[in-house]
């Protein structure tokens, strides 16, 4: 009789992003029949026990970083760089103690690059082959990329959650350079709404804004927005992705969530005619998969949400803004005038991968 296999299933939990990204994982790893455990903390802890509540749930402690006010972003990250590595030590040891107590032959991590075992066999999720830098951050570039490689080595397999050549999502943080590690496969992009495919509803919101991302950024965000949209009639389902609070308001003409299950968030999602976002990686897969209109407004100081921001807006004519400068009701008039990019994962290489890890 073949052996159950134990998989510790362990999310960056930077925001709920890397968490929400690994949802078609965990459910093919339990289609599958695989014994899944959870290792998060935080927020991605609160939202995958909402999710998969019959799973087993460990805390592995992580580093959710603070980002500034102003537009000093490289400096704060480098002086919180010590006690993500303090942090990144600690969930090691952690780490060490739930392989051996939990008897774990396979994790899977994304976006941890401290979280893999040299006796169990270990998958990294990421697309950030090729950390992009600007500015002053250009001098740590080689600094950076080389401790990455090391870390990208140390894993029996990388999982990129993008597809291969042109169309893809990710452009030059996992294309154009060349990979580290020989054992890589692009599953293609991931999306917590894979099973989700709602077509031709009717438009009932005129914007949906989804926030993230670490404070007090996400709180500077959402006072910008909220004060301008309360002085126009745009209808506007505001989500604040906080899956531990129940708390709902209303007013005129904002309807503020705290937080809906996937097939309400999917439905809100095509009902709304166009989505105000951060340009985070998982926010393009997710709104990639269902082809919908965004706006991106991407974190000051962020360079990948920049980078990401800047292509897309060359490649696929999106319109973005920078949050100083945010005016959201040219921003819609413009955002009219572009196309929606479509992309959708037929998941085989990754379900070809979930089955060789099962046997």
């Amino acid at each position: 009789m073949k052996k159950t296999k134990n998989i510790l299933v362990c999310p960056l939990d930077w925001g709920l992003g890397h968490a929400t990204r690994i949802v078609p994982v965990v459910e093919m790893l339990k289609n599958k029949g695989a014994n899944v455990i959870i290792a998060a903390d935080n927020s991605p802890m609160d939202f995958l026990k909402q999710r998969f509540a019959d799973c087993e749930f460990v805390k592995l402690p992580g580093f959710e970083p603070r980002y500034p006010k102003g537009n000093k972003m490289a400096l704060k990250m480098a002086l919180q760089y010590p006690l993500m590595m303090n942090a990144a030590a600690k969930a090691k040891k952690v780490l060490g103690s739930i392989v051996e107590n939990r008897y774990i032959d396979i994790i899977i991590s994304d976006n941890r690059y401290e979280i893999c075992h040299p006796k169990t066999y270990s998958v990294l999720i990421t697309h950030q082959i090729n950390i992009q830098t600007k500015g002053v951050q250009n001098i740590f570039k080689p600094i950076i990329n080389n401790r990455l490689k090391n870390y990208l080595m140390k894993f029996d397999e990388l999982w990129i959650p993008d597809v291969e050549g042109e169309g893809n999502l990710s452009g030059n943080l996992s294309h154009g350079t060349r990979i580290p590690n020989p054992s890589y496969y692009y599953i293609g992009p991931l999306s917590r709404f894979a099973k989700y495919a709602i077509d031709d509803v009717p438009i009932k919101n005129d914007l949906m804004v989804i926030l993230s991302g670490p404070e007090p950024q996400r709180s500077i965000f959402e006072g910008k927005l909220e004060s301008q949209l309360l002085r126009t009639d745009l209808k506007t389902v505001m989500l604040s992705a906080k899956p531990n609070s129940s708390e709902i308001e209303e007013s005129a003409n904002i309807l503020k969530l705290p937080h809906l299950p996937d097939k309400e968030f999917a439905k809100a999602i095509m009902e709304s005619g166009i989505i105000v976002s951060r340009p985070g990686y998982s926010s393009l897969m997710d709104l990639a998969h269902f082809g919908k209109k965004a706006i991106f407004i991407p974190t000051p100081g962020q360079t990948e949400q920049e980078y990401l921001a800047e292509r897309f807006g060359k490649t696929y004519n999106y319109l973005w803004q920078e949050q100083d400068a945010l005016d959201i009701c040219e921003a819609i008039k413009e955002s009219r005038k572009y196309k929606a990019l479509k992309l959708r994962n037929d998941y085989k290489t990754l379900k070809g991968r979930i089955e060789f890890l099962i046997s």
